[in-house]
């Protein structure tokens, strides 16, 4: 298949930027705990708003500043963690491992909905090629994170249902306290099923500790409640009651298959 073309405009406007290496990102952004706001938008878009912020540093790791992602999320077989955000529970997370494809380097994340759209983050460690499947230390960890925040254990059992890959390009404001990822060629799959999103769309996430957003709010962009994860489900046709998201897969091009799937992991 041929390049993206929202993956081949993005690489070209990275590469006109100065770089930041992946230990100044860490060291200066900080935002492990922070507001998150996502936006789908095309060509004309995208660059107007590179224009717009100015001063953008690019992630540079090796030359590189196109990276691939993948990220394998876990669930009840009941699907309890789609349903606690579909309902808008107040004690609501995601669970994932998350493979930087480029360097096989893996991780198990919890990623935790907190008071005013606040998302905090917390990660370890995960043994390559075992991104399917959480081992004893991974619900340990779980156990410890969730115990500490919410007072209850990781939900069990737990087994694979969705995975998303993905081309994630990083920009960093001059400031340092915004980051903005840029994704393109977003691919579900959940076994035999698969879902692409249209061709020539960026997903820009705007990871911001004070929720700046001053570019985004004078191209009067509309925000997207695009969840990777949710919508991913909802538009494979396997999990119910997923209207809101429809909005955004049919702006992505990925609305809803008609036939529910059965969960696989049975």
């Amino acid at each position: 298949m041929s390049e993206d073309r929202a993956t081949a405009l993005v690489g070209t406007v990275a590469a006109t930027l100065p770089g930041i290496s992946l230990p100044e990102v860490l060291d200066t952004t900080g935002l492990m705990s922070r507001v998150d706001r996502k936006f789908v938008v095309g060509h004309a878009d995208f660059l107007s708003f590179v224009d717009g912020i100015g001063g953008l540093l690019a992630l540079d790791i090796d030359g590189r500043r196109s990276f691939g992602y993948s990220s394998t999320y876990f669930d009840t077989p009941g699907l309890a963690v789609y349903h606690a955000h579909r309902q808008g529970r107040r004690r609501r997370y995601k669970i994932r491992t998350r493979t930087y494809v480029d360097t096989a380097d893996t991780f198990c994340e919890l990623k935790l909905s907190g008071r005013r759209e606040m998302t905090v983050k917390r990660r370890r460690p995960h043994p390559p090629g075992e991104a399917n499947a959480m081992t004893a230390d991974s619900f340990a960890f779980l156990d410890r994170e969730l115990g500490t925040r919410f007072g209850l254990p990781a939900p069990r059992p737990l087994a694979a249902s969705l995975v998303t890959d993905y081309r994630r390009t990083t920009l960093v404001t001059a400031d340092r306290l915004t980051r903005i990822t840029c994704d393109t060629s977003l691919l579900w799959s959940r076994g035999p099923m698969t879902r692409r999103a249209a061709q020539g769309l960026v997903l820009l996430e705007v990871k911001s500790a004070t929720g700046a957003a001053l570019a985004l709010k004078r191209l009067r962009l509309r925000e997207t409640g695009l969840s990777k994860y949710c919508a991913g489900l909802v538009a494979l046709g396997a999990a119910p009651g997923g209207n809101r998201w429809l909005p955004a897969l049919r702006g992505i091009g990925a609305a809803p298959v008609t036939r529910p799937g059965a969960p696989w992991w049975r």
